[in-house]
């Protein structure tokens, strides 16, 4: 049984919801010894407390301009990092996201004994997310890895241009549904009341909420009742307005992991009205709800969502085509129940413990060194 050992050192965001219910995949699988190391600075730190003694908690730093200033906790992870491969005998670290810190530790985990393998989550910066600012560091850091994963073709076609990965073997695996502890529910269509459409997650230039709201207006000229939401962490600016004016629902903050199925339980789909994406989060977060997913058709969405099948595909990357993609929904006969089915029928393949097995396959096939 091989011994791997995965790193989420993030504050914020999926990822842990993410890195939690891969723990709990590995533990209902039993095909990979798992050790699971998270930051005690995440917001979400509790969630893992059922971990036990599979969890190895790192310090890392809170607010994010505090990289530099708690820049002095780095050579005290390096060795706790150096302890636990030694102690747990790890032969692989799997970095879910490389952070911040992640180049300043990995060659002291290598030197240690353990191979070293990144999930690359973008091969370069989405236009307005400020986070992108440090991609180029962080893409540093996989480049000392034997191995790259990422969750989607669309960033591997992308790496494969990059100098620095040229050969480097790189690993497409689709992002698994997240469930966030809930069973998903058949859902159906009422045509009797208006169709419940939402955006959410981060509210960035390149997730196009003004493509999300045109579609709104769209609908509502042509005479489909519609209500909506828009939410989500970031600036809204003369969006804000729009919202209020269209009488959408605002929740402009951090959504908690608790609150995630009560909201997606209210509403009928979410829309993704990206102008680019590498994979989403969101897509998975929906389909682990049984929820249908309307979305643009760039990036690596065209990969998580079969047009008809699990979703919409709009034809294009505005607000009128995905309103056309919301009334071929609603609009043909039986579509959404089908496509709602079709989500439900296809979980396990799309299901964690499915991505685990994935991984763990494609470790044990790289060549002994």
């Amino acid at each position: 049984m091989e011994r791997v050992a995965f790193i989420y050192w993030g504050r914020r965001g999926s990822l842990s919801q993410f890195t939690l219910e891969l723990a709990e995949a590995s533990e209902r699988q039993r095909l990979v010894d798992a050790t699971f190391s998270v930051s005690r600075n995440n917001e979400s730190f509790e969630i893992f407390a059922p971990l036990g003694d599979r969890i190895v908690p790192v310090d890392t730093f809170a607010p994010t301009h505090g990289a530099l200033s708690r820049i002095y906790r780095v050579p005290t992870l390096r060795q706790t990092m150096l302890d636990m491969v030694a102690r747990r005998r790890i032969q692989w670290v799997v970095n879910l996201m490389p952070h911040v810190w992640s180049p300043f530790v990995t060659p002291a985990i290598q030197a240690a004994g353990a191979r070293y393998a990144a999930v690359v989550h973008d091969a370069r910066r989405h236009p307005g997310d400020h986070r992108g600012l440090v991609n180029w560091w962080t893409l540093r850091d996989a480049r000392n890895a034997e191995l790259l994963f990422t969750l989607s073709s669309a960033v591997s076609s992308e790496l494969q241009y990059v100098p620095a990965f040229d050969g480097r073997r790189i690993v497409s695996l689709q992002h698994p549904e997240l469930t966030y502890g809930q069973a998903a529910r058949a859902r159906q269509y009422d045509p009797s009341r208006p169709i419940r459409l939402m955006f959410l997650g981060r509210i960035m230039p390149y997730k196009g909420l003004g493509n999300f709201l045109d579609m709104i207006e769209n609908l509502r000229a042509v005479g489909l009742p519609v209500e909506f939401g828009v939410f989500g962490e970031g600036t809204l600016g003369a969006n804000g307005a729009r919202i209020e004016a269209l009488g959408g629902e605002i929740v402009n903050r951090w959504m908690a992991a608790g609150e995630l199925p009560v909201l997606l339980d209210r509403f009928d789909a979410v829309v993704l009205s990206h102008i680019e994406a590498s994979q989403s989060g969101v897509v998975a977060t929906a389909h682990g709800a049984g929820m249908p997913v309307v979305a643009t058709p760039v990036g690596g969405l065209v990969e998580q969502i079969r047009d008809g099948e699990t979703g919409i595909l709009a034809e294009r990357a505005d607000g009128a085509a995905l309103a056309q993609a919301v009334l071929r929904l609603v609009q043909t006969p039986g579509l959404y129940d089908r496509i709602a089915a079709n989500i439900l029928r296809r979980r396990a393949g799309q299901s964690m413990e499915s991505f685990l097995s994935r991984v763990i396959e494609n470790l044990a096939a790289m060549p002994q060194r």
